[in-house]
């Protein structure tokens, strides 16, 4: 089982690598969807910190009030990877709506969610193995795991950034 410390540095690294493909694309090319894309930078990073908030939000309003249960069976850490994210999201979870009009806005929050978590899970440390909450998709989560969740999420969505970005508008669009 993966301790923490190193979920947490999973996560904090799956977001920098995330927020490194934010560094500067043109605004035009922050709501431009490409072809074959279902999401642009403006809608994927909105999804992501959507993803990251409604987590941090469980963690302070259920989380550490639900004790695992005795005998219960543990979802394996090893199983929670970026392999769980093939496929479309269900709906209704985390879709993006156009929150983030700018750049700077988006990595502001995803910054913020970022930090957030880090301070919640720093300061519990192992003391999240001992709790859990069901997620709706892939069952029950200890607290640790829901970082792992958190940190594949992210890494899910790092080569779509990187296509993001690779579909660069032409000279005349960038203002």
């Amino acid at each position: 089982m993966t301790p923490a410390p190193e979920a947490l540095q999973r996560f904090l690294r799956s977001t920098g690598a995330f927020a490194a493909l934010l560094d500067a694309p043109a605004e035009v090319q922050w709501r431009e969807r490409p072809a074959g894309e279902e999401w642009s930078l403006a809608e994927t990073v909105e999804h992501v910190v959507l993803t990251n908030e409604a987590t941090l939000a469980r963690f302070r309003d259920r989380l550490l009030a639900s004790p695992f249960p005795a005998g219960a069976e543990r979802f394996a850490d090893e199983r929670i990877t970026e392999e769980m994210f093939r496929g479309p999201a269900p709906p209704g979870l985390a879709e993006p709506r156009g929150r983030f009009a700018t750049r700077d806005e988006g990595v502001a929050a995803l910054v913020a969610t970022r930090d957030a978590i880090e301070t919640v899970v720093a300061a519990q440390g192992e003391r999240l193995r001992g709790f859990a909450l069901p997620h709706p998709v892939f069952g029950t989560f200890d607290g640790v795991q829901w970082v792992l969740f958190l940190a594949a999420h992210t890494d899910n969505h790092v080569p779509q950034l990187a296509r993001l970005r690779a579909a660069r508008p032409s000279p005349a669009e960038v203002p």
